[in-house]
C-alpha cells in the first residue's frame, strides 16, 4: 500500500496559507451573540460537551472546582459534581448512551512536547457523580459504545477494563503506539496512532530512492492503524503519514475518523504561531481524504461536526481566539467569530474572559454555536446565507 508524504505536506502548507489569507468571504464578528453564565459559576471553564440526546451540557472547570451539568432548555445547572480535581481542569466527553462522563486531565500549557503524552483520566456516573474508574498516566482512554468497558492505551498496551468491576478482561499490544485511540460507533473497530515501522516503510515505493524522505518520515511522522475488536487483528493502516497525533475521534454516523495532528517542532513549516491540522479519514475503507481543517490555536483546538454533518466547527487563533465554521465537504471557511475586545465589553469583576482555551458545541438546530468564554458561555448566532 502506497502512503504519500510530500503531497499532503505541501497541501497542508498551501491550505493553511489560503485559509488565513483569503477566507473565501468568511465574516468576522458580524453576527449576534450573547454572553451568560451557567448558574452562578465563578470558575474558568476548561471543557464542555453536549449529551447524546442534545439536552444537557457537561462543563468542567479549573482549579479543582466542580463539574456542572447544565440543562440547555432551562439554562440552569441541574447537577454539580466534585470530580476531576485537576488544577487546569479537564476535557470532558459523554459515553454513547449518556450514562458516563469521561474526563481527561488538561494543563495550562499544552504545546506539543514532541514526545508521547501521559495524563490522568476519570470515568464518572453522569447521574450521581460517582467516580467509576480512575486511570493515571495513560495516553488515551475511550468508553465502548455499549458502555461496558474502558479501552485504555498505555505504552504499547491496549486493555479492556470492565466498568462494573474495574477488572482488565483482555489486552493486546500495538508496537510503536503513541498518544491516541478511538472506537467505531458500532463497536467493530479500534483506530490507534503509532509510528511507522520498518516493514511498512519498506513496502512504500516512494522511499526506494528517497533515503532522506525515509529518515524524515520515520523520525517525525505517524500513522493510524485500525484493528478488529473481535479478534484484535490488524485490518488496515491508513494510507497517509501524519504529524504527531494527539486526538482521534470517530464520527457518530460511523463515516469518518478525525485526526488532530501537530507537527514536531523540527518539522513545522510555520514561521510564527502553532500549526494544528484536523485531517479527515474515510472510515468506510480506512483511506485518507484531502479534507483538512487547519487551526492556529495556541492550545490543542477543539472541533465539532455539526449534527447534520454539513459543517465543521474549529477553534483557531488570530489576534484573539476565534471560532470558524467550515463547509465540511469543501473545507472552505464560511463564517468566523473573533473573541476580540468587543466580546469583552461590559465584563465586571465577577466575570473573567477566556484564557485562550475555548471549547465549542453546535446547538441542536445547527444554527448557533455555544462556546466557553472564561467563566461564562457565549452563544453565537451563525449567519445564515
Amino acid at each position: 500500500m502506497r502512503i504519500s508524504v510530500i503531497p499532503l505536506y505541501l497541501f497542508h502548507a498551501l491550505f493553511f496559507l489560503l485559509v488565513d489569507l483569503h477566507p473565501a468571504g468568511a465574516q468576522t464578528i458580524n453576527a449576534e451573540y450573547e454572553r451568560f453564565r451557567a448558574g452562578d459559576s465563578k470558575y474558568i471553564q476548561s471543557g464542555m460537551a453536549m449529551s447524546p440526546d442534545k439536552t444537557l451540557i457537561a462543563i468542567a472547570t479549573t482549579q479543582s472546582y466542580p463539574l456542572y451539568i447544565f440543562d440547555i432548555a432551562s439554562r440552569k445547572v441541574i447537577r454539580q459534581f466534585d470530580v476531576g480535581n485537576w488544577y487546569a481542569g479537564s476535557r470532558v466527553s459523554w459515553s454513547a448512551g449518556g450514562r458516563y462522563l469521561l474526563l481527561q486531565q488538561l494543563f495550562y500549557i499544552d504545546f506539543a512536547s514532541n514526545k508521547d503524552r501521559e495524563v490522568n483520566f476519570e470515568i464518572v456516573d453522569s447521574y450521581s457523580g460517582k467516580s467509576i474508574l480512575r486511570l493515571d498516566k495513560y495516553h488515551d482512554v475511550k468508553i465502548t459504545p455499549d458502555e461496558k468497558y474502558a479501552v485504555a492505551l498505555t505504552g504499547s498496551k491496549i486493555e479492556f477494563i470492565g466498568l462494573s468491576d474495574r477488572k482488565s478482561v483482555r489486552s493486546f499490544s500495538v508496537d510503536h503506539a503513541t498518544n491516541s485511540l478511538c472506537l467505531s460507533p458500532d463497536g467493530k473497530y479500534i483506530a490507534v496512532s503509532g509510528r511507522p515501522d520498518d516493514q511498512l516503510l519498506a513496502r512504500d515505493p516512494q522511499f526506494k530512492k528517497n533515503k532522506k524522505g525515509l529518515k524524515f518520515t520515520k523520525k517525525y511522522k505517524q500513522v493510524v492503524s485500525v484493528y478488529n475488536t473481535v479478534d484484535l487483528s490488524l485490518v488496515a493502516t491508513v494510507n497517509e503519514y501524519y504529524d504527531n497525533i494527539y486526538r482521534l475521534e470517530w464520527s457518530a454516523d460511523n463515516r469518518y475518523i478525525f485526526c488532530l495532528s501537530i507537527p514536531h517542532l523540527k518539522a513545522a513549516t510555520a514561521t510564527a504561531g502553532r500549526q494544528n491540522f484536523i485531517s479527515v479519514i474515510d472510515a468506510s475503507g480506512f483511506v485518507s481524504t484531502r479534507t483538512v481543517f487547519p487551526s492556529n490555536s495556541n492550545y490543542e483546538p477543539d472541533f465539532r461536526l455539526s449534527h447534520d454533518g454539513r459543517f465543521m466547527g474549529v477553534v483557531s487563533w488570530g489576534k484573539f481566539p476565534e471560532l470558524r465554521v467550515h463547509d465540511f465537504e469543501t473545507g472552505q471557511v464560511l463564517q468566523r467569530f473573533e473573541m476580540s475586545s468587543r466580546t469583552m465589553e461590559g465584563i465586571n469583576k465577577l466575570e473573567f474572559p477566556t484564557d485562550g482555551r475555548v471549547f465549542i458545541e453546535f446547538m441542536p438546530d445547527d444554527k448557533s454555536m455555544l462556546s466557553t468564554f472564561g467563566n461564562q458561555l457565549l452563544l453565537w448566532q451563525i449567519p445564515q446565507e
